[in-house]
């Protein structure tokens, strides 16, 4: 079977796709990548059988949101090296879906981290202003964190001026994943991230000599990823577009 046309962007040591990150995970090697870094959506307010007007939804559809987790997340740790980490983003109302999608795929979790943003964001009466976020660490095999001085709370200062950027309604700052990336891979070493967005998890992987491979199905975020990628590091070759069949490699060493 011949696969869609899709759009290609790559420089030297960076790699980005655009199209479904699922179905080319399919096509991918088990253990291709030393780390797995991504900020998928937080499906908040997703309604598959509950009250549409209820930001939060009902706990089955929670539940069936997990579904969807469950299948991308089971392929990036299939194609994650052992002794890899797998983390993902997250937020307060997600946590219960990414724990019953582990459960599921038999993901090992490690550490549920809080990024401390330093900063206060807008929120309902009801509610109170928050200042966190979360990143699930998944440890593969014989995984270990290097930095023993490694507390489970980052504290990254989050601007309103990072979105202007980028235009991404939630672009992570690029020290954040610097700091995480670091922590978890050595020089040289690669990195995956299934929905790419503005590009940040790639901008930091090669700004500290790793390689990085992405996936996003946003047209307009595929193109910013890929104009901040292309500045990110050096040496990078010059950028390329590629409207052809796209292999997918997952080869990474």
């Amino acid at each position: 079977m011949v696969a869609p046309p899709c759009s290609l962007l790559s420089g030297d040591s960076w790699r980005l796709e655009l199209g479904d990150s699922l179905e080319a995970m399919k096509q991918m090697k088990d253990g291709a990548f030393h780390a797995v870094v991504t900020d998928p959506p937080y499906m908040i307010g997703a309604i598959s059988t509950g009250d549409a007007k209820s930001k939060a939804g009902s706990w089955v559809d929670l539940m069936n949101a997990a579904f969807w987790y469950r299948h991308w997340m089971g392929e990036c740790w299939r194609i994650l090296k052992d002794g890899g980490y797998f983390v993902v983003f997250t937020n307060w109302r997600t946590v219960p879906m990414l724990m019953k999608a582990c459960a599921d795929a038999k993901i090992a979790t490690s550490s549920l981290a809080v990024w401390d943003k330093e900063w206060i964001g807008p929120a309902g009466p009801a509610q109170l202003r928050p200042t966190y976020e979360m990143m699930l660490f998944c440890g593969k095999g014989s995984a270990k964190i290097p930095n023993r001085s490694q507390s489970d709370i980052f504290r990254e200062k989050w601007m309103a001026g990072n979105m202007a950027q980028s235009g991404h309604p939630a672009q992570k700052p690029v020290p954040l994943l610097r700091k995480v990336i670091e922590l978890i891979t050595e020089p040289g070493q690669s990195v995956f991230d299934p929905f790419t967005g503005s590009g940040t998890t790639g901008i930091a992987a090669l700004q500290i000599g790793r390689t990085f491979h992405g996936f996003e199905g946003d047209d307009a975020h595929f193109t910013t990823a890929g104009d901040r990628l292309r500045n990110a590091g050096e040496p990078l070759n010059e950028l390329f577009t590629e409207n052809a069949d796209c292999p997918v490699s997952g080869e990474a060493d």
